[in-house]
């Protein structure tokens, strides 16, 4: 090994300038790319890294939000003494007495319960609207009892459940509707390794197809938001979920499926 560095060595001190300058050149170009590789296209260290995401319930454009109502909150625990000791009787004192109030000549003015100024009717006006009224055929009274306006609700359409393929992969995915033909894509609990490119995928292709097949009919929902937690992706109005029936976490840099989830309805 010392041998081959002094040739080495001896060979370097042998070449002329222009030589070693462009070997520092290559040599330094071969590093350069070395690290593109390594941290923009393979992105070694997105691995590492999670990109965790907390999304909210979404929101459909009826006005329905999707999630469960907030926990109610917990009211004062009770204390607890030694058995057999008596609870102790809390002791008030009598409040003080108010101050007398003082005294006045005259009471306050009672606040008025009638029409305020500028509200009275002449009984020439009042004989004028009772006239139009029968005119009109108008009742004295028109009663009416509208029920409330039923409220869009979000219901659960399919869900299904992440196995993994290539990385490790897990969670619960539900797909949202409110009946109005808006939906959307829920994780829950959800769990992947980070990666580079990832998208998620509406495909035709089972959850354990081929890796290749999954591209052949798909709908792309966008960019994963985050390889750890909840989140939230809309769905075409005019997909069918029973032919794209799987959702497909994906590498689109490097065709690789991390993770996948069979859509089952009902």
């Amino acid at each position: 090994m010392k041998r081959l560095i002094s040739r080495l060595w001896g060979w370097l001190k042998a070449l002329s300038t222009r030589a070693k300058v462009l070997i520092a050149v290559v040599l330094a170009t071969l590093l350069g790319v070395l690290i593109w590789l390594v941290f923009f296209w393979f992105a070694f260290q997105t691995y590492f890294i999670d990109d965790k995401v907390d999304e909210a319930g979404p929101v459909f454009d009826s006005g329905a939000v999707a999630g469960t109502p907030a926990d109610e909150p917990a009211g004062p625990e009770p204390t607890t003494g030694d058995p057999g000791t008596p609870a102790a009787v809390p002791t008030t004192e009598a409040p003080d007495a108010p101050a007398p109030a003082p005294e006045t000549d005259s009471a306050a003015p009672a606040p008025a319960t009638g029409p305020m100024p500028g509200d009275e009717l002449s009984e020439e006006l009042i004989a004028e609207m009772d006239e139009a009224m029968d005119e009109l055929g108008m009742p004295e009274e028109m009663p009416v009892e509208e029920t409330m306006p039923e409220m869009p609700q979000v219901v659960v359409e399919a869900s299904g459940e992440f196995i993994s393929r290539s990385h490790p992969t897990q969670g619960r995915v539900d797909v949202l509707g409110d009946g109005t033909g808006q939906r959307f894509l829920r994780f829950e609990d959800f769990r992947t390794d980070n990666g580079p490119d990832l998208n998620v995928y509406l495909s035709a292709a089972p959850p354990d197809a081929p890796v290749g097949q999954f591209t052949d009919v798909y709908v792309d929902l966008g960019d994963l938001k985050g390889n750890v937690g909840s989140q939230n992706y809309e769905i075409p109005r005019d997909l069918d979920l029973d032919v794209y029936s799987t959702v497909v976490i994906w590498c689109v840099r490097f065709s690789v499926v991390f993770g996948a989830a069979e859509l089952v309805t009902g």
